[in-house]
């Protein structure tokens, strides 16, 4: 069994779910922003900022929102993913150790 599971937590495999991980929480933080922003705002968020009905002031103010927010979130998410992968005596990247 051990044999087994060094064969697949590797570096790489660690790599490639880290990524994949990012993505699916970075398209989650931003559903969350928006959703939040409708909520305390009472209006859509502001996607584009050359359309006519955007305030340039709202638009960085969303965009700030969702890179804390993203930031933070992919931050923590890779935190957990580290801590977990090293749990089980698998090869991290040397950045992570």
């Amino acid at each position: 069994m051990e044999l087994q599971k060094k064969k697949y937590l590797t570096e790489g495999n660690y790599e490639i779910i880290e990524t994949f991980a990012a993505f699916g929480i970075s398209y989650l933080a931003k559903e969350l922003v928006k959703k939040g922003w409708e909520k305390v705002t009472k209006t859509p968020p502001p996607d584009n900022l050359y359309s006519s009905k955007m305030i340039a002031k709202e638009v960085l103010l969303f965009s700030l929102s969702l890179a804390v927010v993203s930031t933070s979130i992919k931050l923590l998410t890779r935190g957990v993913l580290a801590t977990q992968w090293d749990k089980f005596d698998s090869e991290l990247p040397e950045r992570l150790e």
